[in-house]
């Protein structure tokens, strides 16, 4: 789990501790990617419509990863219109979330909303990877900082 300001700056600093935790696991390239881009879907929204902070965390569940984002604000959970043809770019978010995932769902809470959802691994994971590749995961950003718990 990692902890940051819910600020769209600080998207990219929860995808880049998704993929060391998902290397870290051995989890295949082509699922990472997909998982990736479910992290930063849900933590985009987050960081948009959070108040304060937002929460990633990942679960390595036998054959799939559950991914949780939380806010910990006010706001509603973010509508989502429908708008199949615009060339608008919010908006999908979700609809390429509940593409690409077994499952998902979104709840709103005493303190914020809470998205989750399931990602079904295409193969197991792998042996652990290097040391090297590891480091590679997180280029220009130390490891174990930024509210990680």
């Amino acid at each position: 789990m990692i902890a940051l300001p819910a600020e769209g700056r600080w998207v990219c600093v929860a995808r880049r501790f998704v993929t060391a935790l998902l290397i870290h696991w051995g989890v295949a390239e082509d699922d990472r990617d997909s998982v990736l881009l479910i992290v930063g879907e849900l933590a985009a929204n987050a960081a948009q419509h959070g108040r304060a902070d937002m929460t990633v965390s990942l679960t390595l569940e036998e054959r799939s990863v559950r991914i949780e984002v939380a806010d910990c604000g006010t706001s509603p959970v973010p509508v989502r219109p429908k708008r199949f043809g615009s060339c608008d770019e919010h908006g999908r978010g979700l609809d390429i979330v509940e593409c690409l995932a077994e499952w998902s769902e979104t709840r709103t809470g005493r303190n914020g909303w809470q998205a989750r959802a399931g990602f079904r691994l295409a193969s197991t994971a792998a042996a652990m990877p290097s040391s090297t590749e590891q480091d590679r995961a997180l280029p220009g950003c130390a490891r174990g900082t930024v509210g990680e718990r």
